[in-house]
């Protein structure tokens, strides 16, 4: 990545927005149909630029208008799907998401999350449910259902009050009071019924998986609205390779601007999008990059005439801002782990991607970054304490008006 023009000013308190971390993500699909170049050839973990000259499939369109809920304003669904794309059955995002949580719900009087409201703008999921059960994509759960649904503690009260066996895994417990005790008594016991998806429904799910998906992952400012747009945006490839696209072009957009915090954000993003892909050394590099921009000192909008703040909060290493999360550590741990890798060929690794980033300002070498991630698996704050003294011995050479 080169260096870029930045004019923004630096405010400390944001640093902290570096810090967040993700949530873990569902198995994905394979690749697509034969012959179609996707994206998922292109992801080599590279930098904006190497990425940009890599990416050889067709570009993706990202419509401007992707829906964001920082404001108290919620958008009901019913206007949301005036610019939506339905399935080829028919149905909107909200529909899709309700197919996917249909066996969590009871027929009637359901306690319902937030999210419904504040996320997506539903305010009556339980009409929606109806209307999926009218059109054929959901029935009436069964007795089997009904139990699954139940608690364990509540299961194995029944059965020992049936003086059978309490023992075993939830649905040992289920496929055991199924078997053992009178079925007309149970529907008393469990009246209670969930939905189940049909045939249909099933169909209709799996068509647009990437709507449960996005909805259980946290990928920039996407959502079940803004993916779908996406999605059915030409050229048509799978939405994995979709969100992958988006991933390149928004980390390369946050690299332009000078944001560093959000592009190592979206980089800590893509890395673990690679490792569901079972592309650990593609993920290892995009940790490399986390780590280096985590202990570079910079921030979003990073400015030069701001130095004297943001130096308040380099030095010393218990009191510095410029360290990588525990998680972060963690994960390249990981990595290392899954790959086989010795401590050398893991510091090779990492030092061969950091060698190829260029930032217009870093506390450390790429050589000390790497040494850090090894002080911090060890937990050596004594060592970790004299590398960052080094550092700041360096800045106030460098900087000897600005107070560190």
């Amino acid at each position: 990545m080169g260096k870029h023009s930045l004019s923004l000013p630096k405010m400390p308190s944001s640093y902290f927005l570096w810090r967040s971390t993700m949530s873990l993500f569902d198995v994905f699909k394979k690749n697509p149909a034969s012959g179609q170049k996707s994206f998922r050839q292109a992801r080599v973990g590279a930098s904006p630029e190497t990425v940009k000259s890599n990416v050889t499939a067709p570009t993706i369109n990202v419509p401007a208008e992707t829906v964001t809920y920082q404001t108290n304003e919620v958008i009901p669904a019913e206007k949301m799907i005036k610019s939506a794309v339905p399935s080829k059955h028919g149905l909107y995002p909200h529909e899709v998401l309700m197919l996917d949580y249909a066996k969590s719900f009871y027929t009637e009087s359901n306690s319902l999350p937030g999210f419904w409201w504040y996320s997506y703008g539903v305010r009556d999921v339980d009409n929606g449910l109806r209307s999926l059960l009218d059109r054929g994509f959901l029935q009436i759960g069964d007795l089997q259902s009904a139990i699954e649904k139940e608690k364990a503690t509540v299961i194995k009260d029944e059965l020992k009050n049936r003086g059978l066996k309490t023992s075993g895994k939830k649905a040992e417990l289920v496929k055991r009071l199924l078997e053992e005790a009178p079925h007309e008594e149970l529907s008393v016991r469990f009246a209670k019924r969930t939905y189940q998806l049909t045939d249909l429904g099933k169909q209709a799910l799996d068509e647009e998986s990437y709507v449960p998906y996005i909805h259980r992952h946290q990928f920039e400012d996407l959502d079940i609205w803004s993916l779908n747009k996406i999605v059915h945006t030409p050229p048509y490839m799978p939405w994995r390779d979709k969100i992958w696209g988006y991933l390149n072009k928004r980390s390369i957009k946050h690299a332009k601007a000078g944001d560093f915090g959000l592009y190592r954000n979206c980089r800590y993003q893509m890395h673990l999008f690679l490792m569901e892909e079972k592309r650990i050394k593609d993920a290892l590099a995009m940790l490399a990059e986390v780590v280096f921009y985590d202990l570079s000192g910079l921030d979003n909008g990073y400015d030069p005439r701001f130095m004297d703040i943001s130096a308040k909060y380099f030095f010393p290493y218990k009191e510095s801002n410029a360290t990588t999360a525990p998680g972060v550590i963690s994960a390249i741990m990981k990595c290392k782990e899954e790959l086989g890798f010795t401590d050398e060929e893991l510091k090779e690794a990492l030092l061969d991607r950091m060698n190829k980033l260029s930032v217009p300002f870093h506390l450390f070498t790429p050589e000390e970054c790497v040494d850090i991630v090894f002080m911090e698996n060890r937990q050596d704050e004594e060592a970790l304490a004299k590398i960052y003294a080094e550092a700041r011995r360096r800045f106030k050479q460098q900087y000897p008006n600005i107070k560190c």
